[in-house]
């Protein structure tokens, strides 16, 4: 037998065994739903444990919030923070808190960091807004800064670029999830 005619048999066998299956639409579409997330302790210190509510109370913010909002845990690569304020990282998903109150921002907060936790993402833009409509200084800004500062999952954040919000987001590097099963 020669190649030609091998070919040609192995090709007609399998458009037989194909014939009437179509092809698979692609999708490049994360989708998730949100499920409530059971509060899981974290600690502040050996002596001191707080459930994540406690982490993301909505005490009044007493301090001035930076223009820009930087943060990292000691440890990580001067190279993943470099590529994190560039926002070099492929953006995951997005949480627009822009609009609302601190307590809903709190909740949905509290629920996206669920989401990526179950589902893996590292790497997630929160848009929080410039404060414009509020009345004297942002106000859901300074308690994002605290907040995520308070999350152990969170890694590092980082004011975005001005082509992704400048000032009004924040990147955020999360912990990867094998990471967290390991602890």
């Amino acid at each position: 037998m020669s190649d030609d005619s091998t070919k040609n048999d192995e090709e007609s066998l399998f458009m037989s065994e194909m014939a009437g299956v179509t092809p698979i639409k692609q999708d490049n579409r994360v989708k998730l739903k949100p499920k409530p997330v059971p509060a899981a302790k974290t600690s502040r210190s050996d002596d001191d444990d707080f459930a994540v509510e406690d982490v993301f109370s909505t005490a009044e913010m007493v301090e001035d919030c930076p223009d820009i909002l930087s943060f990292s845990r000691s440890g990580l690569q001067h190279k993943v923070i470099k590529k994190l304020r560039q926002g070099k990282h492929p953006i995951e998903l997005v949480l627009d808190l822009h609009g609302l109150t601190i307590e809903q921002a709190r909740v949905e907060l509290q629920e996206f960091l669920g989401v990526c936790e179950a589902a893996g993402v590292r790497h997630v833009i929160i848009i929080h807004g410039k404060g414009f409509r509020s009345r004297d200084k942002p106000v859901i800004k300074p308690m994002l800064n605290r907040w995520l500062r308070e999350v152990d999952t969170v890694l590092a954040f980082h004011s975005a670029q001005p082509k992704d919000g400048g000032s009004g987001a924040v990147y955020v590097l999360l912990k990867n999830r094998s990471f967290i099963d390991d602890e």
